[in-house]
């Protein structure tokens, strides 16, 4: 963070670039391609239809539509832990490739309906690119690994990305993740508490804003955790946070002035009010896991936000302001060396934790291996492992 207070954002004022920028960002359709990205599509990730091309086996992914509510597509990925594959490896092996097939005739999905100990891991990714980029594939894999009978991972590209229909939106965006979410209550069979959702940068604004919205059903609905990495408070400070090519923080001089900081938000189409969700979430629930993972080294988006979200959670949590000493007096914390440092409050059924990564940028952070553990203990797995041992 040195460099970028002392270096990045004097250089950003300077330039006088951030003023002609700032007008430009408040004209809704510059924010909308600048916020999804959705038309960037590196090679890797067209690879939706040969899931095997990514490093998966034979019918271990299973590629299908999930329907919403407003008539969208949205092309999903459903895949299968290694070691159900291995136990299964001559159904796997003898099934007929289906592409857009029925799911229901697929063995990945008839085995996680049926298997009353399956746990399900919803990836919410970040803006551009699609489900099949190959930094995703490699997480995919990589949060099932701790429990590879066990965790089954569903990823979808929101409207507009990949191969799904319609054009991104706040609104959009969330009835996506309902018909998802919908889908493995409702399709799947599986009950929320063995249900983890994972959101990455601007996942993470979906992933806190669908989480709310089911808590506060007149039948609330709870997850067993929600883990964010990379996460922002707002849109409107996500912008000002933001650095071209991990560099120049073009907006930040907006930010350094509380007025024309809440000026410019005002003027966000799609706010994705992230800070305001969470203390909503924490609010209404009883039992609850939520993890927020950032690394200091993300130039991208700056670590800062995930401080700030963390101590507004806390705050919600034990409906109380407290001082960043106090947070500190009532957290417990946890040296992990080299890979950083992680600090946790728990009561009754409710934790908050906050894990800070000493190395990786804003997307290799996602392979960081605290997130697969994390992933474990939202879904009570990692006792359980102990206990095996």
């Amino acid at each position: 963070m040195g460099i970028y207070s002392y270096i990045a954002i004097p250089l950003a004022f300077a330039s006088g670039i951030w003023l002609p920028a700032t007008l430009l960002c408040c004209i809704p359709w510059v924010q909308k391609q600048m916020l999804y990205l959705h038309w960037v599509t590196l090679w890797p990730g067209k690879w939706l239809d040969e899931p095997e091309r990514a490093g998966f086996l034979k019918n271990q992914v299973a590629p299908f539509r999930i329907p919403t509510k407003d008539g969208e597509r949205l092309y999903a990925w459903l895949i299968a832990p290694l070691g159900v594959y291995a136990r299964l490896l001559d159904g796997f092996a003898h099934q007929k490739s289906r592409v857009d097939g029925d799911i229901d005739e697929h063995l990945v999905f008839k085995t996680l309906r049926d298997d009353p100990k399956a746990r399900l891991l919803i990836y919410f990714h970040g803006n551009t690119g699609t489900i099949a980029q190959e930094r995703r594939t490699e997480e995919y894999r990589m949060y099932s690994s701790g429990a590879s009978d066990k965790i089954f991972v569903l990823t979808f590209d929101y409207r507009g990305f990949g191969k799904s229909t319609g054009t991104p939106s706040e609104a959009g965006l969330l009835n996506d993740a309902r018909a998802v979410v919908d889908w493995a209550l409702e399709e799947a069979n599986i009950p929320p508490d063995r249900i983890v959702l994972l959101g990455h940068s601007l996942g993470t604004a979906v992933a806190s804003a669908i989480a709310c919205r089911y808590v506060t059903m007149d039948t609330p609905i709870q997850f067993a955790g929600i883990i964010l990495c990379a996460a922002f408070t707002s849109a409107g400070n996500a912008f000002s946070a933001y650095s071209i090519a991990d560099v120049l923080p073009i907006l930040a001089p907006i930010k350094m002035v509380p007025a024309m900081q809440a000026w410019f938000s005002r003027r966000m189409r799609d706010t994705w009010e992230t800070q305001l969700r969470l203390a909503d979430l924490v609010r209404q629930s009883t039992k609850c896991a939520v993890v927020l993972v950032h690394a200091e080294d993300d130039m991208t988006m700056p670590w800062n936000q995930t401080q700030e979200l963390f101590s507004s959670t806390l705050n919600a949590a034990m409906d109380d302001v407290l001082s960043e000493e106090q947070i500190a007096e009532k957290v417990r914390g946890l040296d992990l060396g080299e890979a950083g440092r992680q600090e946790i409050w728990t009561l009754d059924g409710m934790s908050i934790s906050k894990l800070i990564a000493k190395h990786g940028d804003h997307n290799t952070m996602m392979k960081w291996s605290p997130i697969s553990l994390a992933v474990l203990e939202c879904f009570g797995l990692s006792a359980a492992l102990e206990r095996a041992v």
